[in-house]
């Protein structure tokens, strides 16, 4: 068992901003794309998690977990785990999202949505992820309005 799987059993995460496999292997996720790192990094602490949603998977093979970090409710937090051995697939957090609490799945993609209005999107158990933030763009435009 992984170090990744015991935490996961008092519902702890790696605190880091990105995509951690059970493996070891580390993603960043960005809107339009997923790139593996591969420099050596060390992934901090571990955050405590709430779960606000979750959903079956694929006819019982995942469940996709979603919530907030408990230290800071501004991090969202998306956790694939096997229904086999209920240990993690993969975590996801985000210091940029605000909790996760709505999985919707569409068209064989699994849509996690935030309280701020990111997006997680993935197919499971890891093909295509993206993050998609909320635009900012009314703090951005000087069109004279207040």
């Amino acid at each position: 068992m992984t170090v990744m799987a015991i935490k996961w059993r008092n519902q702890e995460v790696r605190s880091y901003n990105g995509l951690m496999c059970s493996n070891g292997d580390i993603y960043e996720v960005h809107e339009t794309w997923m790139a593996r790192v591969h420099e050596k990094q060390e992934p901090g602490g571990w955050l405590n998690v709430a779960i606000l949603a979750q959903e079956e998977l694929y006819g019982g093979q995942y469940i996709v977990k979603c919530g907030e970090a408990m230290e800071h409710g501004s991090i969202g937090v998306v956790v694939l785990e096997s229904l086999q051995n209920h240990e993690p697939v993969w975590t996801f957090v985000s210091d940029q999202s605000n909790p996760f609490d709505q999985i919707t799945i569409k068209g064989g993609w699994v849509v996690v949505l935030s309280t701020s209005g990111a997006v997680l999107r993935f197919g499971a158990p890891m093909r295509g992820a993206r993050l998609l933030l909320p635009s900012t763009s009314i703090h951005d435009t000087n069109d004279g309005r207040l």
